[in-house]
């Protein structure tokens, strides 16, 4: 067994770094090179970061949603370098087309409660 103390140096730290999100990591990326349809959207530059708060079930559901989603770009479009960013912009901007829709899912959640 080796005389070095493996855990020197943890008391240094002070607290565990946050885990960094899909779009963190393309940030430190060199720039994307385009692929054959044409690259992303928009670059990682153009966005705001701004946290949600859900339940876990509706997490889950938001994340088979974006595979589903990459799914059929892929299958049915030749699209196989969807971002996050992308898809969230994208679910964003189709939400707000259904406004009418989240006042009933906020009211039939709170008639649940």
């Amino acid at each position: 067994m080796p005389d070095e103390n493996r855990f020197a140096g943890l008391s240094d730290v002070d607290g565990e770094e946050p885990a960094e999100t899909d779009d963190e990591r393309e940030a430190e990326k060199p720039t994307e090179e385009p692929t054959d349809d044409g690259g992303p959207a928009f670059e990682f530059d153009a966005t705001t970061a701004k946290s949600i708060y859900v339940r876990p079930e509706t997490l889950e559901r938001l994340e088979d949603t974006e595979f589903e989603v990459e799914m059929l770009l892929r299958r049915n479009h030749g699209i196989r370098d969807v971002t996050g960013r992308e898809f969230h912009d994208a679910a964003v901007r189709v939400l707000e087309d259904h406004v009418e829709d989240v006042v009933d899912q906020i009211l039939e959640e709170r008639s649940d409660h």
